[in-house]
């Protein structure tokens, strides 16, 4: 099995130092969201990114929060009630490749440091697809394969070229990388 970042560590992810090297505003940013879009935000965890983008689409879009940790879920459904964020649906994932959100749904995906800790085999890359709409753009941000001084284990990241070959088999369209910060690298593709 792959990497798990471990629940107990969530706080970790909404360290305020976190947007020096990975602003969710920038992130976002990149699919360009809109009032009124739906976006799937799979590995959510406690909802740094997730927030961020359900006031950007507000108050027509919503946000699918997915995570497989009870934990995560727990936790942004408390942070999305507290900061009164309504188009915030967090949503328990049993497994990594399905996920209970409405087919054809959302208009744009995000997996940040997600991708190194699943199996591409599994078919959370088709079950993606199933709930983005045709023409929807898929964000994937994850760690640099090289030392950096946070991260998983570099044993553990996943090559850029190795998540391209493996999103381009699975029938999505690379449009590029993109710059998201020092220590994690960013590539676009839509569904088509």
């Amino acid at each position: 099995m792959a990497h798990r970042f471990d629940p107990a560590k969530m706080e970790r992810l909404l360290a305020p130092d976190r947007r020096q090297w990975l602003d969710p505003l920038r992130i976002l940013g990149l699919l360009d969201l809109r009032v009124g879009m739906t976006l799937l935000d799979v590995g959510c965890g406690p909802g740094y990114f997730a927030l961020e983008a359900a006031r950007m689409v507000a108050p027509a879009g919503k946000v699918y929060g997915v995570d497989v940790s009870e934990e995560m879920v727990a936790r942004l459904r408390e942070r999305a009630a507290a900061a009164g964020v309504e188009n915030l649906v967090p949503v328990l994932a049993e497994e990594e490749d399905e996920y209970p959100v409405p087919s054809a749904s959302c208009d744009a995906a995000l997996l940040v440091d997600v991708y190194h800790e699943v199996d591409p085999a599994s078919g959370f890359l088709g079950e993606i697809r199933r709930i983005l709409k045709p023409g929807a753009h898929v964000l994937v941000v994850d760690w640099k394969p090289e030392p950096t001084p946070l991260g998983p284990p570099l044993p553990e990241r996943i090559a850029p070229d190795d998540v391209v070959e493996e999103m381009t088999w699975s029938g999505y369209e690379f449009l590029g990388p993109r710059e998201v910060g020092p220590y994690h690298y960013g590539l676009l593709f839509r569904r088509p």
